[in-house]
């Protein structure tokens, strides 16, 4: 199936917003776009595999499969909140920023993106060789700081401490990778609870010690990172 570039994925959700006004006599609310839609709507990323989109409204759904079969791009719309495994964005429409309006049967319609911090915690828990390769984009647009303060909030959807441990060190692993730098106490600034939860999983994985406020030790000589012990 061919790419779908930023252009092509505004005038897919055009056709599908008309298609939606045609047959409910008024227009949908905000559209969402997730996954790699989300990082070309941001300007991250050329182009993506799909367009990727997230919509309550299953009649979205029907819709695109109607269009997906006309058009030959990939259509992904999903309904529920849980883009990724267990990770449950249950605050999807706030965490949304609105990119673009499209004026349709004299309708307004916005789309908008999931933030950078929840693209980086998802694809970094998927541990899918075609997310991480969009780690070191997001990483650009965003900060670690906001990244663990984002994590904090979403891994709290996961239901098993196990699963949440697992998360987070790949997270960290991920975030050492695409910012070429050992984990370290600034990145835990806004997040002191957090840091506190789960400081002997870090403390053990990373080898590193929250020793002081202002300067945290890293007994390692890597000069750069240190990927997490492996049982």
């Amino acid at each position: 199936m061919p790419k779908v570039t930023r252009e092509t994925a505004l005038l897919i959700i055009s056709d599908m917003v008309f298609r939606y006004i045609q047959s409910h006599g008024k227009p949908p609310n905000t559209i969402i776009a997730v996954g790699g839609t989300a990082m070309s709507l941001r300007g991250l990323r050329d182009e993506s595999e799909d367009l990727d989109i997230f919509y309550p409204d299953a009649a979205f759904l029907s819709i695109a499969r109607d269009l997906e079969a006309q058009s030959g791009f990939a259509i992904d719309v999903t309904s529920k909140n849980n883009l990724w495994g267990q990770i449950r964005v249950q605050d999807i429409e706030q965490d949304a920023e609105v990119l673009e309006s499209l004026e349709i049967e004299g309708f307004t319609v916005d789309v908008a993106a999931i933030s950078s911090e929840t693209l980086f915690v998802i694809k970094s828990c998927s541990m899918r060789n075609k997310d991480r390769i969009d780690l070191p984009l997001l990483a650009r647009a965003t900060t670690p700081q906001d990244i663990i303060s984002r994590a904090e909030f979403l891994l709290k959807t996961v239901e098993t401490d196990a699963n949440k441990e697992e998360m987070l060190a790949n997270l960290l692993s991920e975030m050492q990778l695409a910012y070429l730098e050992p984990v370290n106490f600034e990145w835990f600034a806004r997040s002191p609870e957090f840091v506190q939860e789960y400081s002997e999983l870090i403390n053990d994985q990373f080898q590193y010690t929250f020793t002081s406020k202002k300067q945290p030790t890293h007994p390692t000589t890597h000069p750069h990172i240190r990927r997490p012990k492996r049982p």
